[in-house]
């Protein structure tokens, strides 16, 4: 029987610390799609707040889990582990899943055997659009393989992700050195998306597999400090694979800087504040970082020692 012709088994995983509201209400929207097997709800709060919110839910298809560990890319990490079948999904507990989120996934891994990840919509949620700065994801080009996308476009994000575990066996998870929580603060899917295309894997980005996201920052130093972090770890994530040698990667990153510095170029002929800078110079800082670690050259992963 053809992949085509039989059901994809999916899990999915929720990293969440100390948002207790958010957890519980993402979960519910996830738990409210059919046709996955495991929903991993992966705690790494400082206290017992979202275990009892979980609690208050009754479903065979979750599991809750307390760890210890820090960062975000750790808790994905944990998840893909854990997860048995074809295709492990992420959302962020500031998100909130469509009901069709599960099946329409599903639906992309099934009618094409080569797709390896899935990176959908992420939108502004109604709720918060005028609050401040939300982080989004709209896709431009719907597939890519064999090519880079360019800065500022169809580099998914892990608000709304799902990839093929096989895949991940082969490329790897998530670098725990990246992400939020991470010594670098960001990056993780930029660095994960770039090892699926080096090694010829199809990435697909599907405006049909939406998620809603509530995560707001104020405008001001809130979100410059959010913005600076992405620039930091969208950084070290293409400049750990440009100190191994990669030409790939190289060309993505100074592709990166270019987009930028033309970006603070137009502002400031229009005569206005420089837009991009903060995010320019913490991406150039990003390289420095990188140096505070040494990169394995098997798994392309970052180690502390």
């Amino acid at each position: 029987m053809s992949e085509s012709q039989r059901t994809i088994r999916i899990s999915v995983t929720l990293v969440t610390r100390n948002r207790a509201d958010h957890a519980l209400a993402c979960a519910k929207t996830i738990l409210a799609n059919e046709g996955f097997d495991q929903l991993f709800v992966i705690d790494q709060s400082d206290a017992d707040e979202t275990e009892l919110a979980i609690g208050t839910l009754s479903d065979p298809r979750l599991r809750y889990i307390r760890t210890e560990s820090r960062g975000v890319t750790r808790g994905r990490n944990l998840g893909a582990q854990l997860a048995q079948g074809d295709v492990i999904a992420f959302t962020d507990d500031d998100c909130r899943v469509a009901p069709d989120w599960i099946p329409a996934l599903a639906r992309i891994f099934a009618n094409d055997p080569e797709v390896a990840v899935v990176c959908g919509s992420v939108r502004v949620a109604e709720a918060v659009k005028d609050l401040g700065f939300t982080e989004h994801f709209e896709p431009h080009v719907r597939e890519w393989k064999g090519r880079y996308p360019p800065f500022g476009r169809d580099w998914g994000i892990t608000a709304n992700l799902a990839a093929r575990l096989d895949v991940l066996a082969r490329v790897g998870k998530f670098d725990s050195m990246l992400g939020a929580g991470a010594p670098l603060r960001s990056g993780g899917e930029p660095d994960l998306l770039f090892r699926v295309l080096r090694d010829g894997f199809k990435v697909v980005n599907a405006t049909e597999v939406w998620v809603d996201h509530l995560g707001v920052r104020p405008h001001g130093e809130e979100a410059r400090k959010l913005i600076r972090g992405y620039g930091l770890g969208t950084g070290a994530a293409l400049f750990k694979h440009v100190r191994l040698g990669d030409t790939a990667a190289l060309g993505v990153y100074l592709d990166f800087v270019a987009a930028n510095a033309r970006r603070v170029f137009a502002s400031l002929v229009r005569g206005k504040r420089p837009d991009g800078l903060g995010f320019l110079l913490f991406f150039l800082a990003g390289a420095l970082a990188s140096y505070r670690y040494r990169v394995d050259r098997n798994s392309r992963q970052y180690r502390i020692s």
